[in-house]
Parts: C-alpha cells; sequence; structure tokens
C-alpha cells in the first residue's frame, strides 16, 4: 500500500471541486484556503491532512440548503438517467509522458458505464439510468498544465482553456497530479463554470501503474462527486452522515478492502464496497439506491438541460 494516497474534494459555495488521489511517496500538497472553497483528502490510515478547502458540515449544509431550494422549483423527473456526453481530455507532459491510448479510453468509459449500471453487483448495486458516451478526446501537449494542475491557477488556466460544453457535459483531464483525482460539485454556478469537471492521475485508468487504484475506478468515484455524491464518511459516526439514508455511517474513510469493518456504533457494517469510499478499486461494486436518488436530484437541479 502506498505511504500517502489521498483523494481530493473541494466545495465551494459557487462552485464546488472534489476527490483526489495523491501519487506514490509525494508530499502532502499545502494550499491556501479560502472562505469559499474547501476539501477533504484520502491519507494513510490514521492521518489526517487538511488539503485546500476541506468540506465542513456548515458547507454541506449549505449545499443542501441551495439543492432543497432548486428542486422546489424543478421537482424530479420521473424518467431516471440520461446520456451524458464525455469529453476526455489526454494532458502530456515532456517527451509525450502521461499519454494514453484511444483504447484505454474506451476501456475507462466501459468502467464508469459499468459502475453507474449496477453491473458490477447486480441485484445490489444501483442502476442509474446514466450512459456516459464519449463525444471527443483532445490532446494537450503542455508541460505546465501537466505537472502542476494542483495549482488553483494553473487548473484554471489550464480548463479555460479547454473546456468544452455546459453543465451536462462531463470534462475530463488526466494530469499528473499528486492525487487520484479531484472533481467538481454540480452547484448553481455549473452551467457557466469554467472549471467544472474532473481531473484524474492519468496513472489511475485502466491498466495504469497506480498499484491498487488501476482500475479505472478513480473516475467513477470522481464522476460521483460530479453528480452530487459525498464521501460515505462525510460527517463521520452521525445519522445523517452522507445525507443518503442506505449508506451505513462510518467514522474515517477505508484503507484496501477490509470485510467486516465497523467503524461507528451505529447501525450496519461501513460501506466498504461503495464507490464513494477510499476502498481499493477491487474492492469497489456499487452505488446504493439512497445514492442513485441523490443522484437524479441533483441532476434535475444543477445539470439537466445545461
Amino acid at each position: 500500500m502506498f505511504p500517502a494516497w489521498k483523494r481530493r474534494t473541494v466545495f465551494a459555495v459557487g462552485t464546488l471541486v472534489v476527490g483526489a488521489f495523491a501519487l506514490p511517496g509525494a508530499a502532502p500538497v499545502s494550499i491556501a484556503t479560502t472562505s469559499a472553497d474547501c476539501s477533504s483528502a484520502r491519507v494513510a490510515p490514521g492521518a489526517h491532512v487538511k488539503e485546500r478547502n476541506e468540506i465542513s458540515q456548515a458547507e454541506a449544509n449549505l449545499r443542501e440548503a441551495d439543492l432543497r431550494t432548486k428542486l422546489a422549483k424543478a421537482p424530479i423527473s420521473a424518467q431516471a438517467g440520461g446520456t451524458v456526453q464525455v469529453v476526455f481530455h489526454v494532458v502530456t507532459g515532456n517527451n509525450g509522458l502521461g499519454a494514453i491510448s484511444d483504447a484505454t479510453i474506451a476501456k475507462q468509459i466501459q468502467v464508469l458505464n459499468d459502475g453507474f449500471a449496477g453491473a458490477e453487483a447486480p441485484g445490489t448495486a444501483a442502476n442509474t439510468g446514466f450512459k456516459f458516451v464519449l463525444q471527443a478526446t483532445k490532446r494537450w501537449s503542455n508541460n505546465t498544465w501537466f505537472n502542476n494542475v494542483d495549482d488553483p491557477t494553473t487548473e484554471r488556466q489550464m480548463k479555460s482553456a479547454t473546456r468544452v460544453g455546459g453543465a451536462a457535459t462531463l470534462n475530463v483531464w488526466s494530469t499528473n497530479t499528486s492525487y487520484l483525482g479531484f472533481a467538481t460539485f454540480p452547484s448553481s454556478s455549473s452551467a457557466t463554470s469554467k472549471t467544472d469537471g474532473v481531473v484524474i492521475s492519468f496513472t489511475s485508468v485502466p491498466g495504469g501503474s497506480a498499484t491498487n487504484f488501476n482500475l479505472g475506478k478513480t473516475l467513477t468515484h470522481e464522476t460521483g462527486h460530479w453528480m452530487g455524491l459525498y464521501h460515505t464518511f462525510q460527517g463521520g459516526c452521525t445519522t445523517t452522515n452522507d445525507r443518503v439514508s442506505d449508506t451505513p455511517a462510518q467514522s474515517s474513510s477505508t484503507s484496501g478492502c477490509p470485510a467486516g469493518r465497523d467503524s461507528c456504533n451505529l447501525p450496519g457494517l461501513d460501506p466498504i464496497h461503495n464507490y464513494m469510499d477510499y476502498s481499493y478499486d477491487s474492492c469497489y461494486n456499487q452505488f446504493t439506491p439512497g445514492q442513485n436518488a441523490r443522484i437524479q436530484s441533483a441532476w434535475t437541479a444543477y445539470r439537466a438541460g445545461k
């Protein structure tokens, strides 16, 4: 297991960014936060490193209030799911480092579709009804973007120069981020945001070099954030935790795939197989029906038709 793998979740009152894993041996990134932004990180067991923009419960409460307001004006459609156009940006550094083949991108999109269709745990996992279709692959040779995307200024420059479509288009950038991935949450500004989307490490795609995290499920996790889901351990051992009733509360993120883990004195074992925990890729196999309901709500409120 790597000493400092982490995922980042970033929250902004106007624009929300989430999710990331750090590369093996990478030092924790120290980035100043603002009152508008916050994030949680995946780190070694028992450790906690505050990354840029960690989401507090107070900030999560603000998001929940905004979501309720939006849904009151735009009730959820009876038709679940839909087609999501994906624009995959392959960012490379010097000498083509980070290049990803079209075949690997196709496998990555299939992994994403399997996760949202509930194909990995039939009868248990939710089928969200969403289908992800590759609209375009764009390739960018830019060493600064490739290696410095964790810097907020570089991230904004890269995304502003390359992002395609509106709130309903999933833009994915593969880079040399020190995280496995990070993403924006849906928000009132998603339709006009220049930074909306998901960033993943090029090592996390199917067949990549990120040991235990190279089956392509980082993108599934980060897209879960992009669709409105918190980590399953958001809020810790509380009855509200991640705002989903069928994901049992857990005190902290999971490392590996520990069967029977039960970190809270509340009903249910930790949801170690859930895509929104921090388990190994091989352990992931499901979103729950409750998470699907939340995905549908957030899609209706912030992304549908935009």
